[in-house]
């Protein structure tokens, strides 16, 4: 920074009151922009000095991605909170960045609508779509990028952006909003977002089996995925089911939600009663099961995601449970959460379900000494191509590398 003193620089900008000291995070200092105008100068300032930037909504998703580097600063979006428009005809609302998931939710449901982006919680907006954070409802409220019509976003330039808007069909040639949710805040700082909401289902109905040994699980759980109203379907191990509060009977818990007209649900029911013995349970379940998916683990332990074809699920948790894993099975959409309370095998196993299933993984935890100089993105078949893109788009957006540096995919 050649004795550019960055810290003097943005208190002369935005004022002293928006400066701390940084806690959490391996940074000099915290800078904490209050409004679109003021992220802009923090990060053009940040980028005419090429100072590194850790970006933060809330932190619930710090552990997701690579390591972090010692940064000069960490840019915080807590204070760009609130949502400034709601079309309750439309379902559709314009919300900033930091944002809790708890306040968006609390806002829009009253008038019929849902957010679909998993279980409302402390999480900002913002966060979870920078990590694209897949909630237990993945099944039918789809990936968190599917309710994003636009996005404003801040360049390390400080050009403030725009890419789509309240309407899907004012988006015109390349959707940056698709590139920018999962990027986890690589190539740009997200400012505020137009979101797609979901009306709240007329009924909802919550069951859970356990499933008897010499069945199928994995066959009956893609089956119940593919029913009309099912927009959750979830295979737990015992002690993952006994974790949220069910009391399962068996090794394989099966736990479906169903959402949707009455009939329709009525009608989903009772074919899985008709296939497996389903019990009701209280709807908060799959909600705790969100818990469960991101839950802290003792230290030494180690959780990854496994993306693959559903038809590979079965083999892929077969291996993986004979490496120690403990799993959440949402195989109608090829998703498998395993998690070792020590890593031990860990890597190795998933390295290998994923070369022979030809998916992808990451690993959500681990230890610090297997975290350390180890692409947690970079396991699959086609890593290099995929790292080669993020390189190039990298170069394009962020080329002097201030924001969240060594994070995302190839440790760029």
């Amino acid at each position: 920074m050649s004795g550019f003193d960055v810290r003097a620089a943005l208190e002369r900008e935005l004022g002293p009151d928006r400066l701390s000291e940084a806690v959490g995070a391996p940074a000099a200092f915290a800078v904490q922009p209050g409004d679109g105008g003021a992220l802009a100068s923090t990060l053009r300032i940040l980028g005419e000095a090429r100072a590194r930037a850790q970006v933060r909504g809330r932190g619930t998703h710090d552990e997701l991605g690579n390591g972090p580097v010692e940064v000069d600063a960490l840019l915080s979006t807590r204070g760009l909170c609130g949502i400034e428009e709601l079309d309750t005809q439309d379902g559709v609302v314009r919300v900033r960045a930091g944002t809790s998931l708890a306040e968006l939710a609390e806002a829009v449901t009253p008038h019929g609508w849902e957010l679909p982006l998993g279980a409302p919680g402390s999480a900002s907006v913002g966060g979870t779509l920078a990590s694209a954070a897949i909630g237990p409802r993945r099944l039918g409220q789809g990936p968190p990028r599917d309710c994003v019509l636009g996005l404003d976003v801040v360049l390390t330039t400080g050009e403030q952006t725009r890419c789509g808007g309240r309407v899907v069909k004012n988006v015109t040639g390349f959707d940056l909003a698709k590139l920018y949710t999962g990027s986890f805040g690589a190539l740009g700082v997200i400012e505020a977002a137009w979101l797609r909401l979901s009306p709240l289902p007329e009924t909802v109905a919550v069951r859970v089996a356990s499933l008897a040994a010499g069945s199928d699980p994995m066959d009956t759980a893609i089956d119940a995925a593919r029913r009309p109203t099912a927009r959750c379907a979830a295979l737990l191990d015992r002690s993952i089911a006994e974790r949220i509060g069910i009391s399962a009977t068996s090794d394989a818990a099966l736990l479906v939600e169903f959402a949707g007209s009455e009939p329709a649900v009525r009608e989903d029911e009772r074919w899985l009663c008709g296939r497996c013995a389903a019990a009701p349970v209280a709807g908060d379940v799959v909600d705790a099961l969100a818990g469960a998916q991101r839950r802290a683990l003792p230290d030494g332990g180690a959780r990854a995601r496994v993306g693959l074809l559903p038809s590979a699920c079965g083999r892929a948790a077969q291996a993986l449970r004979a490496s120690g894993a403990h799993l959440i099975v949402h195989a109608g959409v090829g998703l498998v959460y395993a998690e070792w309370s020590e890593a031990g095998e860990s890597v190795a196993a998933v390295e290998q379900v994923a070369a022979q299933a030809h998916g992808e993984a990451r690993f959500e935890l681990l230890p610090a000494d297997l975290k350390r100089g180890r692409d947690v993105f970079g396991v699959g078949t086609d890593t290099r191509a995929r790292v080669e893109l993020m390189r190039s788009l990298k170069q394009r957006f962020d080329p002097a590398g201030v924001l969240n540096p060594g994070r995302c995919l190839g440790r760029l």
